[in-house]
């Protein structure tokens, strides 16, 4: 069996890790898996550096500016979604549409996280410029459920969230609307340096062979995934109505071809760009690799898993 040391950069990610490790498919490939959470955005880049893990299951847009100014040779192999999914918005009464958030708070856990960013790109693409004041990003750096009862307590306005909390909002009384879902290069992104690759490259192909027929097991057996989402401390669903909001979430932008899209590139540099200026210029693809995707997708074996 060929260990290997995987971090997820958020609890989002891991309804992925946890079925693809409980339905078996990494033993089929002789590979033992073993992940972790790392919420510590460097600390997790540190770790891949000095090899104390192989892979990041993240880190979307802080790389690009290291990069750009070191080098470094950093690398996103293969992407499951193309797609923002905080985009239930929690929100007072006197809320009716994304436009009423003018002049009004918006929590956020922080304003240079990943989800906070998503916040403020998408927020300028409707036409409200946080820049200009249009509105206020207040950081809480508290939970996404916590968040959800500010906005109840009447301490902030609005919040994005994702699923399962806008149910747990909704039961608590909570208004929600749902916004467009903003492509972007966001949750389980397979990353990890040149240098690794160069030294793995078996296990970098068992892995992403695996990773898609994860997918494939995901999208194909509803009823075992849930399961077996249900059945996770680590997920803590608290009901049926959870999970299967759960599943509907992730089965609606699970690619069956881990491709990332132009667009959600495009959108994540925009984040990097937003904290790191300088490095505007740089072309984003220059973070990707996806030739042992392409070569196991012109094989046609993800085409054959779907006849």
């Amino acid at each position: 069996m060929r260990e290997l040391k995987i971090i997820y950069r958020s609890e989002s990610h891991a309804p992925f890790w946890v079925l693809a490790e409980q339905a078996g498919i990494w033993e089929t490939h002789g590979l033992r898996v073993n992940t972790s959470p790392e919420l510590g955005r460097e600390r997790a880049v540190e770790a891949l550096k000095n090899g104390h893990v192989d892979l990041i299951s993240g880190n979307h847009h802080n790389l690009y500016a290291r990069r750009a100014k070191n080098r470094e040779d950093f690398v996103h192999l293969a992407q499951l979604g193309n797609r923002w999914t905080e985009n239930h918005l929690i929100v007072t009464d006197a809320i009716k549409s994304v436009q009423d958030l003018r002049g009004k708070q918006i929590a956020v856990d922080s304003k240079n996280s990943h989800a906070g960013l998503n916040v403020w790109l998408f927020l300028r693409q409707e036409g409200l410029d946080l820049d200009k004041g249009d509105y206020d990003l207040v950081e809480t750096h508290a939970s996404t459920d916590k968040r959800c009862k500010g906005v109840l307590a009447g301490e902030f306005d609005a919040a994005f969230v994702d699923l399962p909390h806008n149910l747990r909002a909704l039961r608590e009384g909570a208004r929600e609307i749902t916004v467009r879902p903003m492509p972007m290069i966001r949750g389980v992104t397979l990353t990890t340096t040149m240098a690794w690759v160069k030294s793995h490259e078996e296990e970098t192909r068992l892995l992403i062979r695996g990773t898609v027929e994860a997918v494939h097991f995901f999208l194909t057996q509803p009823e075992r995934t849930k399961h077996i989402m249900k059945e996770s401390s680590i997920l803590g669903l608290h009901n049926d109505e959870e999970a299967d909001a759960l599943y509907d979430s992730w089965s609606s932008f699970l690619e069956r071809k881990l491709y990332p899209t132009t667009e959600a590139i495009n959108n994540v540099f925009a984040l990097a760009a937003r904290l790191k200026p300088e490095i505007a210029d740089l072309n984003p693809l220059i973070m990707w690799n996806t030739h042992y995707l392409r070569e196991l997708d012109d094989s046609g074996f993800i085409d054959n898993l779907y006849r």
